[in-house]
């Protein structure tokens, strides 16, 4: 047989032999899935994941570990090694934090290992869970006095609280009629803050006896970067008229006049009890005993004057009679007026009749005197 049979031959048998298993290439394949106890989770809540690891190569895979980027090295496992088509399962707890926010909370596992050559076989997966979280936060306003005059002093408290589930940053506090009260403040879920300032009220603030009223507003930055608010309810403090003089209140109710702060009638405390506005425009009131006494006292002080110029009258005319008595010389100053001319008439027909003769008009003497001065 020739040497160029013998090669041929053998290829031949290679061709017709059965294909050995040695020469099957040797392949790890490792696979990862994950799940979650929830689906939604708020700051504080626990998250349960629960990984399963399976070899589908067909050799063995040694020194699994399995990792979660939001967690420590997940242990224990009961295999470190897993033979092809066999599993592994393993859980691991995971607490909400602030700084997961806004969410959704988003983590990666990963499973490695080592096949029979030293090759290293890998999965990964990432998993979702979306976050609740809520951010508010509450002031309350309230003043030590319901009613104040110019010159008091008005007491403000404000309790601040954040009503939310997350941290509320930089917490400011602003009084739209006080201004800037508080600022830089950080409160953690249910935690409150109070502060205090005082007012001192000002004669303007009860321009048209409007109450004096105010608003506070805070703010602050939740962990998600966004702003919350709110307001407080509005306080009011109307003026005490009680300590204000009328004069005042006049001024402040808007009335025109330069007078009403010198005006002697309204430097006087307001007396909510008066009925002058009720009495105003009203006759014919009957006299009080006291409004008669000063009556009288007028009364008699005009008579004393009427008296005087009757007595001077008299004395110019040369009259001898007597003056008349007290009570004839009651009447008004009309009477008294009437009675001084006819007795000046009686008295010029008396000096004719005793001389006995007409005298012309020029010769009759001149009695005319200023008062007081003697004939």
């Amino acid at each position: 047989m020739k040497n160029w049979y013998l090669p041929l031959v053998i290829s031949v048998v290679a061709l017709l032999m059965p294909v050995s298993m040695a020469n099957v290439s040797a392949q790890g394949e490792l696979s990862i899935s994950k799940k979650a106890d929830k689906t939604s989770a708020a700051v504080g809540d626990n998250i349960t994941y629960t990984y399963t690891i399976v070899n589908n190569g067909n050799v063995t895979v040694d020194n699994i570990t399995l990792e979660d980027d939001k967690l420590e090295p997940i242990e224990p496992f009961n295999k470190t090694s897993l033979a092809p088509g066999d599993n592994v399962t393993a859980t691991a707890t995971y607490t909400v934090e602030e700084d997961d926010l806004p969410g959704p909370l988003i983590n990666i596992a990963t499973v490695s290992g080592t096949d029979p050559d030293g090759n290293t076989i890998a999965d990964n997966i990432s998993f979702e869970v979306k976050l609740t979280y809520t951010a508010s936060i509450q002031v309350t306003k309230t003043a030590n006095k319901t009613t104040a005059s110019p010159g008091d002093n008005i007491t403000y408290t404000y309790t601040v609280t954040n009503t939310g589930n997350i941290t509320a940053d930089n917490v400011t506090l602003e009084d739209d009629k006080l201004g800037e009260l508080m600022s830089g403040v950080t409160l953690s879920p249910g935690k409150s803050v109070t502060t205090t300032t005082t007012y001192e009220v000002k004669t303007s603030d009860f321009w048209k006896l409007k109450p004096i009223t105010n608003t506070a507003t805070v703010t602050a930055t939740g962990p998600d970067g966004n702003s919350i608010s709110a307001k407080s309810e509005q306080v009011s403090v109307v003026a005490n008229k009680l300590l204000m003089f009328k004069a005042l209140i006049l001024k402040l109710s808007g009335v025109p006049g330069k007078g009403i702060e010198n005006a002697p009638g309204l430097q006087k405390p307001f007396n909510p009890k008066s009925q002058a506005a009720e009495h105003a425009g009203k006759k014919d009131k009957p006299k009080t005993p006291k409004q008669l006494q000063i009556r009288e006292i007028v009364e008699n002080q005009s008579t004393e004057e009427q008296l005087q110029i009757r007595s001077e009258v008299e004395n110019q005319a040369g009259s001898g009679q007597a003056t008349q008595s007290d009570d004839e010389a009651r009447p008004g100053k009309g009477q008294l007026k009437k009675n001084s001319v006819t007795d000046n008439q009686t008295q010029g027909q008396e000096a004719t009749q005793g001389n006995g003769q007409n005298k012309p008009d020029k010769d009759k003497p001149k009695n005319k005197f200023k008062a007081g001065n003697q004939p």
